[in-house]
């Protein structure tokens, strides 16, 4: 009699283990339980035996067993995420930006710069970027002025254009790694040239499209002590 209720026993544990799902990573762990939410490259999330909720980004999954005893879960489709190929991963990623700057302040209202900006770096996961680059920019002044010749007044025109290139850390934050994504970004460095030299700072924030990025912010650039203040407009693309 025994034998037999140790022999039920026996087959209860073993009906109740191959009763559950089974996500095996490539760390080498392996959890048991109940898949609850699988979303494609994405994320798949299971619930075990004692009630804890686990969650694991596809990229951390080696492969998934579902039970044989009950239907398997159909993975879903988030209208709002990307295909995998398009998903913010670890590793580089780079950026070419090109931009307009408006001069915002009484001293350089008559000054703006015309810029194209090469960054590089490293996603630290799905949201974090750290990288380093420059923005070979040119400035641009239009200075207009009044003579007086005698009776009246003859209005003349001057540009005058030169070179600026900051060298800068970057950091951005990307909210959601999903299709259409706000993200922050901030450039921190100094610019090198006898036209402009002095710290370079650039705020902003925008919004990714795919492979595509828009932003506006504001740039303070020093110049040998005189601060120069803009309006900036982005847009470019990422790989």
């Amino acid at each position: 009699m025994r034998k037999i209720f140790f022999l039920l026993i026996l087959v209860a544990l073993a009906t109740r283990m191959s009763a559950q799902d089974v996500v095996y990573l490539k760390n080498g762990s392996i959890i048991n339980g109940a898949i609850i939410e699988h979303v494609l490259n994405d994320h798949v999330k299971v619930e075990t035996a004692d009630g804890s909720l686990w969650v694991f980004n596809m990229d951390e999954v080696e492969r998934i067993s579902f039970c044989r005893y009950r239907e398997k879960p159909q993975p879903q489709e988030d209208f709002y995420r990307l295909p995998s190929d398009n998903y913010l991963k670890k590793g580089f990623r780079g950026f070419i930006d090109l931009g307009a700057d408006l001069g915002v302040r009484d001293a350089v209202d008559d000054y703006y710069m015309l810029s194209a900006s090469f960054t590089g770096g490293y996603q630290f996961n799905r949201f974090l970027f750290v990288g380093v680059g420059i923005a070979p920019t040119i400035g641009i002044t239009d200075d207009n002025y009044w003579d007086w010749y005698w009776d009246y007044y003859d209005k003349h025109h001057n540009r005058n254009t030169g070179f600026i290139l900051p060298i800068y850390a970057n950091v951005r934050f990307d909210f959601v790694n999903a299709k259409v994504s706000p993200f922050i970004d901030t450039r921190v460095g100094y610019s090198v040239t006898d036209y402009c030299r002095g710290a370079y700072v650039y705020v902003g924030a925008g919004c990714r499209i795919k492979h595509c990025n828009l932003g506006v912010g504001y740039t303070y650039q020093d110049n040998d002590g005189f601060d120069m203040g803009f309006a900036s407009f982005k847009v470019g693309f990422e790989f």
